[in-house]
């Protein structure tokens, strides 16, 4: 049966009419595939594995609260054993194999360093997690892809030196660091802050994050005679290690630390001889703001107990990565994601302090988002401002 042609011409209208009607709602159903590298296994699985319970419950969440037409997000995650050989491995899986659009972490800055040409080179945004400075390096080649969910460590160690060295009118102090991109190039900031101030470094002692004996390091820093110890590592084991040392060989002078080691995890492994550290962090779970006291709420709701420096850190990307998410028209891929990034300027629902972007600047916190911090009979406690 032949169809008439104005009959035809009706049907094609209607097809084009609904076409029109459907595309949009398509593009808002697609599946977002976000791929997360995070310490599972290693010195950094106590940061890694919070990051990835709390990211997958804020992501959940915010499946959960979505309208039935908008966009989903899957999370893939890969473990990268806190190895940077092993980041770089799963960046490429992450991009080649699963197509996700954009990558959260890793746990590590020396893995961030490793997994950034990987993603850059296929145009993929990293919200990176960490503190290690050159990670937003403006003469890096891979610095358009990076933005910053952790305070930068210039920042941070500003921050301790001048809370727990320069205030106190120190002028000898002594570093001991974790031997990785975050450790090493904290102390060289360091030490420049120390000479700007007319502060000697006297000895400097460094170890692996997963070190259980640091006698001979405590030792030689003891020798040294310092007035105050700047100790920077993101691993608590490390922390606690250093610490107990200190305590056996009668290294008894102030101790100002890393922000990451505000967690259980180092009071637990460390005892008494915590005693007096102080930290410059964003957050402390023994004596939460309001914002964090949400976040620690849904946690719980969902079986998690908060302990450390990880569910910050997750709530920072997953604010970032929600907030770009919903200026993005049509379908998502790389390119738009990282131009929406650099509009980001927003706060969390959980963290004080804004996060923000520009095509300059990828840092996201300012210091409005610091708190200091000091350990006091076995917990933390925040310290009152001058």
């Amino acid at each position: 049966m032949k169809t008439s042609i104005p009959r035809l011409a009706a049907s094609l209208a209607a097809i084009g009419m609904l076409a029109s009607v459907l595309a949009p709602s398509a593009f808002a159903q697609e599946t977002v595939k976000v791929g997360a590298i995070l310490s599972l296994n290693g010195p950094a699985a106590p940061f890694g594995i919070p990051e990835r319970d709390a990211l997958q419950i804020l992501i959940d969440q915010y499946n959960a609260a979505a309208a039935p037409d908008a966009r989903k997000i899957e999370l893939v995650v890969h473990d990268e054993q806190t190895n940077p050989t092993e980041a770089a491995r799963g960046a490429t899986k992450l991009i080649q194999q699963e197509k996700v659009q954009v990558i959260i972490g890793p746990t590590i800055g020396s893995s961030a360093l490793a997994i950034m040409p990987i993603a850059a080179a296929a145009k993929i945004p990293v919200i990176s997690p960490v503190g290690s400075i050159p990670v937003t390096a403006k003469e890096s080649g891979f610095f358009p892809w990076v933005f910053r969910t952790c305070t930068n460590d210039e920042l941070l160690v500003a921050g301790a030196m001048e809370l727990g060295v320069f205030k106190n009118g120190y002028k000898r102090v002594a570093i001991m660091h974790q031997e990785d991109a975050y450790g090493k190039n904290s102390a060289v900031f360091a030490t420049k802050l120390a000479q700007e101030k007319g502060v000697e470094v006297i000895s400097t002692a460094s170890a692996p994050g997963n070190a259980v004996d640091l006698s001979a390091a405590a030792t030689k820093l003891r020798n040294a005679n310092p007035d105050a110890v700047l100790l920077w590592t993101s691993s608590p084991a490390m922390g606690a290690a250093f610490m107990r040392a200190a305590k056996q060989v009668g290294l008894a002078v102030p101790v100002v630390g890393a922000g990451a080691l505000v967690q259980k995890a180092f009071i637990n492994a460390a005892g008494d001889a915590a005693e007096n550290v102080t930290m410059v962090s964003i957050g402390n779970w023994d004596d939460p703001s309001p914002k964090l006291k949400k976040l620690e709420k849904l946690l719980e709701a969902n079986g998690k107990t908060p302990a450390g420096f990880g569910e910050l850190l997750s709530a920072a990307s997953a604010t970032v990565l929600f907030d770009a998410l919903k200026r993005v028209e049509g379908p998502v891929t790389g390119e738009k994601l990282r131009a929406s990034l650099e509009g980001v300027c927003t706060e969390s629902a959980y963290l004080d302090g804004k996060l923000c972007y520009n095509a300059k600047d990828h840092e996201g916190f300012g210091k409005d988002s610091l708190r200091a911090v000091t350990v006091k009979a076995g917990r933390f406690q925040n310290v009152a401002h001058d």
